[in-house]
């Protein structure tokens, strides 16, 4: 269908300038989406009813013309702001009985006053963008606003028929993270998003789930759905791989599975100056700088692609140097720093040793920060903070789109 639309309307235009042109223009997209709806209804109506698409549609063996004007009119929220559009009917010549079509061509629920459609882009923009920040581009581009709770509501509909899940098709290599986030009447502990995705056979991440609940507690529940995949996996690969920041809650939620533990790399340098500080050694003395130095030359690992014998001497030299390192620290009474290391050795190489495709680096970490850019910036109910951690974390990095 191609369309020779046609509208007349006033606009009145302040001066001469761009901008107030482009303002009166704004005015004009409303009443323009509004013809372009109730022209093409009335031509897919009239098609649709003629070559008998329309009695499919409403479960009769063939209908009749009552009202094809659209006198009547329904009120439709769009992206454009509000339409009435014509309510044109039929006649069902099995039962007698009228039937209005228009929402039924539109996919609209009858009596809903916004549409899925609409609220898809309400709640994407939503989710990507302060509140007010929504209202302001609606006003700039099509001279509208919603209130602050229909994009709220938006934001919760449309993330409520998101799902995430594992795709046997790619990797068995996963990583697991969790981020407190700012919601209300959380108490002291507060709540944490916890989020699991799996590595891309291409590069990449996605999201293989996500909740929101207390501190650590979320893991079992979220994990649950997926344990049967993921024990499939398992038996298929011998093993699965789950990329930490040396956080072990979530190897509860993986209780009777096969999984290898691989520690991001990129976490320890960072943890071992938290470590040293409890330790009382003085930033950027020659002690500091002598182990944060020797910590980021054992783990700037490069993934080997070689012979595995070529693997197993590289983590022989740096497991030797990671016991020097403990020993240095020893004698020098930095328990903490110690302690944490001790920890760390047993799964420090592990993906390399199994040679994991998407290095020993977690990529989880920009997840976590691209979902929080948009929760932190205010505080949040659980159920509304989790629609937005779907949404962003769908439409990131699972294609989500409207």
């Amino acid at each position: 269908m191609r369309v020779g639309l046609e509208v007349k309307m006033n606009i009145d235009i302040s001066g001469p300038g761009l901008k107030e042109i482009i303002m009166a223009f704004t005015k004009a997209i409303n009443p323009v989406f509004q013809a372009l709806v109730n022209q093409a209804i009335a031509h897919f109506a009239g098609q649709y009813v003629k070559d008998g698409r329309m009695a499919k549609m409403v479960g009769s063996s063939r209908v009749t013309w009552k009202t094809a004007t659209g006198k009547e009119k329904t009120s439709i929220v769009t992206p454009f702001g509000r339409i009435e559009v014509g309510q044109l009917q039929v006649k069902d010549q099995d039962t007698g009985g009228r039937r209005y079509i228009t929402r039924l061509l539109l996919g609209i629920e009858r009596g809903k006053r916004i549409p899925e459609i609409t609220r898809r882009y309400i709640g994407l923009m939503g989710a990507l963008a302060p509140l007010r920040v929504v209202n302001k581009f609606l006003k700039m581009f099509v001279g509208r606003t919603v209130s602050l709770m229909t994009i709220v509501r938006s934001i919760r509909d449309t993330a409520d028929k998101i799902s995430f899940g594992i795709d046997e098709k790619e990797t068995g290599e996963f990583e697991a993270d969790g981020t407190g986030l700012p919601i209300l009447h959380a108490g002291k502990r507060g709540k944490e998003l916890e989020v699991f995705a799996q590595r891309k056979r291409r590069g990449g991440i996605r999201i293989a789930g996500m909740t929101v609940s207390s501190y650590k507690k979320g893991w079992k529940g979220l994990f649950e759905p997926m344990k049967d995949t993921l024990k499939k996996m398992a038996k298929k690969l011998g093993s699965v791989f789950l990329v930490t920041d040396g956080d072990t809650s979530p190897l509860k939620g993986l209780d009777g599975i096969e999984v290898i533990v691989q520690r991001c790399l990129f976490h320890i340098p960072h943890e071992i100056k938290f470590t040293l500080w409890e330790d009382g050694v003085a930033r950027k003395s020659k002690q500091w700088l002598h182990v944060l130095a020797k910590t980021l030359e054992i783990t700037n690992v490069k993934r080997i692609y070689e012979d595995p014998g070529v693997a197993r001497n590289v983590i022989k030299g740096k497991r030797n140097q990671l016991t020097r390192l403990i020993r240095y620290c020893s004698r020098r009474g930095y328990t903490k720093t110690v302690s944490f290391l001790t920890n760390a050795k047993s799964d420090m190489f592990t993906g390399i040793e199994r040679r994991i495709s998407g290095g020993t680096s977690s990529l989880i970490e920009r997840v976590m920060r691209t979902i929080n850019q948009r929760i932190n910036i205010s505080k949040w109910s659980q159920a509304s903070a989790l629609a937005v951690a779907k949404l962003r974390g769908a439409y990131y990095y699972n294609d989500f789109d409207i």
